[in-house]
């Protein structure tokens, strides 16, 4: 008997053993910084948690195989996308193993909440003793170590029998929740006069059909019959993109709601600014392609919507072509994974996600990306500052999105610690960029993150930056792609990535991006990264240059256009000009004969062609443009003449401008309104951000000359500097004027103004230590340039207090014009126009082949027309010039 209960108690052990061996575990579900903090007790038994049970693809290298095909302009199998049903049948979960998925939960007392035709995913409901004793773990609660609340989490990763059918588990913590990487939302006041124009937003943000104006220019797509995603992790009023549309000028594109993960579709009053983050996506996707058909909100639970479930619902939607996400978590591994495996899905049904690529700056040092940022999968978007011709203006340049203040706000950039690098970036030198030739490497390109005007928080006008704006605007963008893949009976362009690297990497690049080559990503944590010509790791290839990038994604033709933008030109009324022509050489790339046709909308441009033929690598053909008289005549303003370039066999049409500023002022932002010095270079020492920034009164207590910001500059022991390099002609008269003050006249301090800078060769305008007090004065100097682009610097030092600088402006004077010259008696009288302050000098010869000018006298205009007078004395001739200093 003994021995008989001694048999059975080896047997049971067995038993035992042999269960133990059966189970597996599913790793990647403890959040690594659990290792570190004590718990504070066990998840209370009643909670009720919804769990995402998520089942592996099956075929998982013919899957990667196919997905180098579909996007191999040499394979059959080119852009031949897959349905969701082909895409289930040949990669997805079996009917009996989600079957089993299914008798697994049920089976723990699971409620089934969601069940989804992909087989990927099943969603169930259920408390906490259930799922402790499912997946043999126990859920402690933590104190988070960066945000004011609690976490709950397992104790270990879960497990399962190994029969059972369960890559992982969404939902076992809520350690790290989706966060909009939108950075600065600020509300503008009621006052919206603008100053230093940008844009046509109040205060001069870009708003409506700015983006359109910069970056597509000429192009009569707007996104009709294409539909926009958008991954939110919150709500919004929906009264705001309405009132955006109203006020910019647009028309308010329908807006879908799909609500996930139990989310009601309220906004919450500790949404932290997810109503702002949705509202700017929707606007950003409006403003780029007006005539969308819709725009589809994904929108899940703030607190505990996973975005492996939003990804769901989108790779189900197959009436949408491009998502955008301005969202991002700190991932654990399982998330990760199930995250990428709905981007591979949706690349094969030619869809195409980006993602911001984050709003503090570089990653370096090993620091890990959010997900889904550096997902070989996505397209991640960094940011610029753009340069424009004013409201509704062309683009004139961009720099990196570097704010420069705070733990590094700027856009994100930098090496993956997870995924190797894909195919498509190996082909890409990252020596000057530091980039990693064995990680993948992020972004891809980029687009404006800066001044922005948006209406969110239930109509209030508001003042964003962010790498958020940037993502919609590009998935908007590609929208407009997939309008012109649609009118030519073509398959949708698809995941994009593996098209812009190629584009990019032959010579194509300078037709089809705006290469950002000024600024930095860096910040507190980090020296790297910066702009260098072609990929850095601050805007990967740089921003979209619409016309010929739009032909390249959806039909090459083989017709290559150089450069890729026309040039800007600046002067006073009258002139001259800084750039007066411009060259432009025509090839083809392609494989048959065409002819091409050039023609321009303004009749101050003049071209030295109207059209050609152009043979398969055969010789180029040049087309010259040159401002003509006609220019000569315009008023004060800003002048665009559109070139547009049309191969007659594709009926392909692509754009280049010719803009010409006439008596605009050149400095970027000079009132500061960006709320940053986006548009400047600070330098200093290493506490300069924290010395000098752009306020509104919030820090210093002081209010801003005109508008709502300024700079306040209280560099303390030495100066620092606030620069900007200006296009500027040689030799031209330039009126430079700011307005300064220095409220508590607090000593030591010292200020500068330096115009032509040329590295330790400065000329300074004005040096003045210990300034006393006064409010705001305006400065104003009389400058000449020596070069085509000239550096204004400011010098500064307020060791107790601040100076504050307000409305900086540099403008070209025009050319004194002689209106009259008559004889009166013994005397010569002569009137001529001028600019009021401006010193003038008469001039004369007797005679023409003298070599040098005698000066008469020097005179102060006082109105807008001069006259003086000259005894000739004996002289039979006199010849008379006025000269501005």
């Amino acid at each position: 008997m003994l021995w008989h209960v001694s048999a059975i108690l080896i047997s049971t052990a067995s038993l035992a053993v042999a269960q133990a061996a059966e189970q597996k575990s599913l790793p990647g579900h403890v959040p690594a910084v659990v290792s570190r903090l004590q718990p504070l007790g066990h998840l209370d038994a009643s909670t009720n948690l919804r769990l995402s049970l998520n089942l592996p693809l099956r075929n998982q290298d013919a899957l990667s195989n196919l997905l180098a095909q579909i996007y191999d302009p040499a394979s059959p199998a080119y852009h031949h996308y897959l349905s969701p049903d082909e895409f289930t049948a040949r990669f997805g979960p079996t009917e009996q193993d989600y079957a089993a998925a299914v008798a697994f939960a049920t089976s723990h007392g699971f409620k089934i909440v969601g069940q989804h035709s992909d087989r990927m995913l099943l969603q169930v409901s259920a408390a906490v003793p259930e799922i402790e004793s499912a997946f043999q773990v126990k859920l402690q609660t933590y104190q988070h170590p960066t945000e004011n609340r609690t976490f709950h989490a397992p104790d270990r990763d879960p497990s399962v029998a190994a029969g059972v059918p369960i890559l992982s588990i969404g939902g076992l913590d809520n350690y790290a929740r989706p966060h909009p990487t939108q950075l600065r939302p600020s509300h503008l006041p009621a006052d919206t006069h603008k100053k230093n124009m940008v844009g046509s937003g109040p205060y001069g943000l870009l708003a409506g059909t700015d983006f359109r104006a910069a970056y597509t220019p000429g192009i009569s797509l707007k996104g009709s019959g294409q539909y926009v995603g958008l991954v939110e992790f919150g709500a919004y009023f929906s009264a705001d993109p309405a009132l955006y549309a109203s006020q910019t000028g647009l028309t308010n594109v329908p807006q879908t709601l799909v609500l996930l993960d139990g989310f009601g579709g309220q906004v919450l009053s500790t949404d932290n600014g997810a109503n702002e983050e949705v509202s700017l996506d929707i606007e950003m996707a409006m403003a780029m392609a007006p005539a969308l058909a819709g725009i589809v909100v994904y929108e899940a639970d703030p607190n505990n919507g996973l975005l492996s479930d939003v990804l769901e619902s989108m790779s189900a939607n197959t009436a949408v072509n491009q998502f955008s996400s301005s969202w991002s978590e700190p991932a654990i591994t399982s998330e990760q994974n199930l995250i990428h495996t709905y981007l591979q899905k949706m690349a094969t049904q030619g869809q195409t996600f980006f993602c911001a690529s984050g709003d503090s700056g570089a990653y370096e040092n090993g620091v890990e990306i959010d997900a889904p940022i550096d997902d070989p999968y996505v397209t991640s978007v960094g940011g610029t500052a753009l340069l424009t011709a004013g409201p509704t203006g062309a683009w004139l340049g961009e720099t990196v999105w570097n704010m420069g203040f705070g733990p590094g706000n700027g856009g994100g950039g930098g090496v993956s610690t997870i995924y190797p690098i894909p195919a498509w970036q190996k082909t890409v030198s990252m020596t000057a960029s530091g980039g990693s030739t064995t990680y993948r490497n992020v972004p891809d390109v980029a687009m404006v993150a800066d001044n922005i005007f948006i209406v969110a928080d239930d109509g209030q006008n508001e003042n964003v930056a962010g790498t958020s704006a940037a993502s919609p605007l590009w998935a908007a963008f590609s929208a407009l792609a997939n309008e012109q893949a649609t009118n030519n009976n073509l398959a949708p362009v698809g995941f994009l990535n593996p098209t812009l690297y190629h584009l990019a990497t032959n010579s194509a690049y300078t037709a089809c991006f705006n290469d950002v080559t000024i600024g930095n990503n860096t910040n507190y944590d980090a020296t790297q990264y910066f702009a260098v010509p072609g990929y850095d790791l601050c805007t990967g290839w740089g921003s979209a240059n619409g016309s010929s990038l739009l032909v390249a994604l959806v039909q090459p033709d083989g017709f290559q256009i150089t450069p890729g933008r026309g040039p800007v030109g600046n002067g006073p009324v009258g002139g001259p000009f800084s750039t007066t022509s411009q060259t432009f050489v025509l090839t083809n790339n392609g494989a048959s004969a065409f002819t091409w046709s050039v023609g321009c909308d303004a009749n101050w441009l003049s071209l030295s062609s109207s059209g050609g033929t152009l043979s398969p690598a055969g010789a180029a053909s040049t087309v010259a443009t040159a401002i003509n008289s006609a220019a000569l005549s315009l008023a004060a303003g800003v002048y665009t003449a559109n070139l547009q370039f049309t191969n007659l066999a594709s009926g392909l049409t692509q754009v280049r401008q010719f803009t010409l500023q006439i008596s605009e002022n050149l400095v970027q932002d000079g009132s500061f309104e960006t709320g940053d010095f986006c548009y400047w270079t600070l330098t200093g020492d290493a506490n300069v951000f924290n010395d000098n920034f752009a306020d509104n009164g919030y820090n210093t207590g002081y209010s801003a000359e005109d508008g709502n910001y300024f700079a306040a500059m209280g560099q303390a022991s030495n100066l620092a500097y606030l620069s900007q390099t200006l296009p500027t002609y040689p030799g031209e008269v330039y009126q430079l004027s700011f307005w300064l003050a220095n409220f508590t006249g607090a000593t030591p301090n010292q200020f500068q103004v330096q115009w032509n800078t040329n590295g330790s060769a400065a000329n300074t305008i004005f040096n003045q230590s210990n300034m006393g007090t006064f409010d705001w004065s305006n400065m104003v100097f009389t400058v000449v340039a020596a070069t085509t682009n000239t550096t204004l610097r400011f010098g500064f030092r307020n060791d107790h207090d601040y100076f504050t600088l307000d409305n900086v402006t540099v403008t070209p004077l025009p050319a004194p014009a002689i209106q009259s010259v008559a004889a009166v008696g013994g005397t010569v009288e002569l009137t001529w126009t001028g600019v009021v302050g401006l010193s003038y000098q008469l001039q004369y010869k007797t005679n023409l082949t003298q070599t040098s000018w005698v000066t008469l006298s020097s005179i102060t205009a006082t109105s807008g027309t001069t006259t003086t007078s000259d005894m000739p004395g004996s002289d039979d001739i006199r010849y008379y010039r006025i000269l501005a200093p």
